[in-house]
């Protein structure tokens, strides 16, 4: 089948064209709303421009496609490959993407708010400036995708991998990342305020300038985390590990850290007003410069600690 009998059936009704071969097929900017291509053969193909609203794409292999600003809002996407396609400026709100494979494409300024992407495989992708407010990523994997500035308002992302990937000014205020895997991850001047990341892996990742008000790092890995000039206000840090975390000049007001293993981590400057440091390890840390007000400081292990005044607490 070619690109003109494609047209020519659906615009006498035809709809269902599930298992096709249109592998380097020019449909651009056609109106193909509702059309069945479950399981269809579509590498390579130009549907940049297309309107595909509710389509049947389940399956579908659209390998190095280009898409670029398609609609497909309500679209079944479950299983699809779109290894390297181009989506930039796509519209994929609502569509669910279910176990996709997105390695590699290209989602620059694309619409995926609401979309279901759980499980899906996106590692390597271009989500730079998307939007996916409110979008269902859990278990997926974004390891080093790009999402800088992207909006990832309220999104769940439950046991994803993000593992080295770039998320520089993102937004991700009152997402879901309970044991998301951030480890390396860039997340400088990122908005996380109310963010949940009980559990996540943020080793060696860099939360430089981000904003983290409020959020929830319960049991959190932070080792060899940076955290300088970061906004921590009312965060939930019990039981987190911050092994030699960088936190020079960190706001950490009204801060849990009760059980917290800070061996070794670096504070200089850093704002400690009316912190909770219960039971918390601060072995071989570096205070010097530490602004201290009603901390509460029981049962506090403080081995080899540069105090504020640059003394050693022996």
């Amino acid at each position: 089948m070619n690109a003109e009998d494609l047209l020519r059936r659906y615009a006498v009704g035809e709809r269902d064209f599930h298992a096709a071969d249109l592998s380097g097929a020019h449909l651009r900017e056609v109106d193909l709303s509702g059309i069945v291509l479950k399981k269809a053969i579509l590498c390579e193909v130009d549907l940049s421009g297309t309107n595909l609203v509710g389509a049947d794409l389940n399956g579908v292999v659209l390998k190095q496609a280009n898409l670029y600003g398609a609609q497909l809002n309500g679209a079944h996407l479950i299983g699809a490959d779109l290894y390297e396609a181009n989506l930039t400026n796509a519209d994929l709100n609502g569509v669910i993407l279910w176990r996709a494979t997105l390695k590699k494409a290209i989602l620059c300024q694309a619409d995926l708010s609401r979309a279901n992407l759980d499980e899906a495989n996106i590692s390597g992708g271009n989500l730079s400036r998307a939007n996916l407010r409110g979008a269902k990523l859990s278990k997926a994997n974004l390891s080093e995708t790009n999402l800088t500035e992207a909006n990832l308002n309220r999104a769940i992302l439950v046991e994803t991998k993000l593992i080295l990937a770039d998320l520089r000014a993102a937004n991700l205020e009152l997402a879901e990342l309970t044991k998301a895997n951030l480890t390396e991850a860039d997340l400088s001047r990122a908005n996380l305020e109310g963010a949940n990341l009980s559990e996540a892996n943020l080793s060696r990742a860099n939360l430089s300038g981000a904003n983290l008000t409020g959020v929830n790092l319960h049991k959190a890995n932070l080792i060899e985390a940076k955290l300088i000039l970061t906004g921590l206000r009312g965060a939930n840090l019990e039981l987190a590990e911050l092994t030699k975390a960088n936190l020079t000049e960190a706001d950490l007001s009204w801060v849990r850290l009760d059980s917290a293993n800070l061996s070794g981590a670096y504070l200089r400057q850093a704002i400690l007003t009316d912190v909770d440091l219960d039971s918390a390890i601060l072995r071989g840390a570096n205070l010097v410069g530490v602004k201290l007000g009603q901390v509460k400081m029981n049962r506090v292990d403080l081995s080899w600690v540069t105090m504020p005044d640059g003394t050693v607490h022996l």
